[in-house]
């Protein structure tokens, strides 16, 4: 080995292995590549699919008769199933080979990718909407750890900047979502969104099998941990199920209140479960204690509350209010794509010179900023008002998004990059359910509030219509309002749901503004550098 003969030559001679491209095998070399390359385009499909499916809402429904409730799980069962399997599916696969469960998880995604497109109902839909989140669970919590295995022995940068590439494919792909699905649903139809997953699926099959090495797992004597892997499923998928739901249809509903009040339970007794397992456990609790670690977990929590969690109900405002097309809505979200584009690259030059903390901090304070800046949005705005926010959560997202995940990678022994990566990747959705259910609530408290019983009374709105057009207003549905409405008191009213929605949206964004720049305070504290995991070097 390379690394062997140079700790033979000398005590400095470790420093210089792999770091010139004439001194690494060919074959390494294009491991490398190829498995750099299938993962991020594997975290750009799995990616897309999260958002594509959202603006093609209204012609599912209309296509298959489906019910709201439907709709909003044809959404739904792909995040769960996704949230729930990723930390058991990179723990599985530190034991029995990271490559295996990859290919497996490619393949489950790409026959349920077919199966939606097929789909002759709704419930059908949803089923392999699940199957799909399941797939993709296996694929994204296994990528970090094929690349964590493929680039030991090399250097960090190395090995950090092909986490970049791979974290800024789903990055960008979730971006694009909006803008690559109002495009197909518009000059196509909506099954297609789900049929280019086919080929895609396929080319990521035939490149893993031809070019990425095998490797056997590297759990020794260690089992799976069967109770962690099951008490992990339930409790995830209740609190993400209950977190969804409640933002939907109430935080008093049974339902929602049991899955809170279960899957916390159950939380409970899988720490109790990893506790008294130790190393043997599914996820060893004592990675916590490294604080890179624990901030790139909460970092990457916060990322999605500021990204996915507003995401709904900025495109509610986009759509709603400002009667934007699918195809329009994409393109002003493309200002956020395009300013991760820029911010990535740029990140990686900056960690050349100062410490990655101060570069994640940075790009939370821009989240932080941007958002902030739009606080007092009004009713009389157009969609140039977003823009500002949206070029600034970009260029945060494209400072942070590519070190959050090979932190946490990074600081823990190669053995436990699934592990660390599933972990990770557990509080991508995690995140994405919080924001929806906290500016949820934010939301529907102002919208409540403004359009008090006794504000639409003065409008001569009895009381018995006062819920539903509140319902109609968070929902984004403006046009229906207008139409519940009639006569003289339709401008008034019009009016005054636009401006509780606004308003609503006005302290969303402090909100996310003031938590952006707390996480970026903390990043300062938590990153350190002298967390980083180094290789032991056997010397002859």
């Amino acid at each position: 080995m390379a690394e062997a003969e140079a700790t033979q030559q000398g005590g400095d001679a470790p420093e210089l292995k792999f770091e010139h491209q004439e001194e690494m095998p060919p074959d390494a070399r294009s491991a490398r590549h190829w498995t750099t390359a299938v993962t991020a385009l594997a975290a750009a499909l799995m990616t897309l699919d999260i958002t594509v499916v959202n603006v093609a809402m209204p012609e599912i429904g209309a296509d298959l008769g489906a019910s709201l409730d439907s709709l909003q799980w044809i959404v739904n069962a792909y995040t769960l199933s996704f949230a729930a399997l990723l930390l058991t599916a990179g723990s599985v696969s530190d034991l029995i080979g990271r490559r295996r469960i990859f290919l497996a998880g490619v393949a489950v995604f790409t026959l349920a990718s077919a199966a939606c497109a097929l789909a002759p109902n709704a419930g059908v839909l949803i089923a392999a909407r699940a199957v799909q989140g399941a797939g993709g669970a296996m694929v994204l919590g296994t990528s970090l750890a094929l690349i964590s295995g493929v680039f030991e022995g090399a250097p960090t940068r190395a090995r950090t900047t092909a986490i970049g590439l791979f974290t800024a494919g789903g990055a960008v792909s979730a971006a694009l979502g909006p803008l690559v699905g109002g495009s197909i649903v518009e000059w196509l139809s909506w099954p297609w969104l789900f049929a280019v997953n086919v080929p895609l699926g396929l080319l990521i099959i035939y490149g893993t099998v031809r070019k990425v090495p095998e490797d056997g797992g590297t759990g020794g004597s260690r089992q799976i941990d069967y109770a962690g892997a099951i008490l992990a499923v339930l409790a995830l998928f209740l609190l993400n199920y209950g977190l969804l739901a409640g933002s939907e249809d109430g935080w008093s509903q049974a339902d929602v209140l049991a899955s809170l009040i279960t899957g916390a339970l159950l939380a409970v007794a899988f720490v109790a479960v990893q506790w008294r397992l130790g190393e043997r456990a599914m996820l060893d609790l004592r990675l916590f204690a490294i604080p890179t670690f624990a901030g790139a977990l909460l970092l990457s929590f916060a990322a999605r509350i500021f990204s996915f969690g507003m995401l709904p109900f900025i495109t509610l405002w986009l759509g709603g209010m400002l009667h934007l097309t699918p195809i329009e809505i994409g393109l002003v979200l493309l200002a956020q794509s395009v300013a991760i584009i820029i911010g990535a690259p740029l990140s990686g030059l900056l960690t050349k010179v100062v410490p990655v903390s101060r570069v994640l901090a940075l790009g939370m304070a821009a989240v932080g900023t941007g958002v902030l800046l739009t606080v007092g949005i009004s009713p009389d705005d157009d969609w140039t008002a977003l823009l500002p926010m949206l070029v600034l959560i970009g260029v945060g997202a494209g400072l942070t998004l590519p070190h959050l995940l090979s932190l946490a990678v990074n600081v823990v022994p190669p053995s436990r990059a699934g592990t660390a990566s599933g972990a990770a990747n557990s509080f991508f959705p995690l995140g994405t359910a919080t924001g929806v259910a906290a500016f949820g609530v934010v939301l529907t408290s102002k919208v409540n509030d403004v359009m008090s019983a006794s504000a639409l009374g003065e409008h001569a709105v009895p009381d018995s219509a006062a819920g539903q057009l509140r319902r109609l207003v968070t929902a984004g549905q403006f046009d229906a309002v207008a139409a519940a409405v009639p006569g003289t008191a339709r401008g008034p009213v019009l009016s005054l749901a636009r401006s509780a929605y606004t308003e609503a949206l006005s302290q969303i964004f402090l909100i996310a503004g003031i938590a952006a720049l707390v996480a970026a305070a903390a990043s300062l504290v938590l990153v350190r550098d002298k967390d980083t995991y180094e290789t032991p070097v056997t010397r002859e």
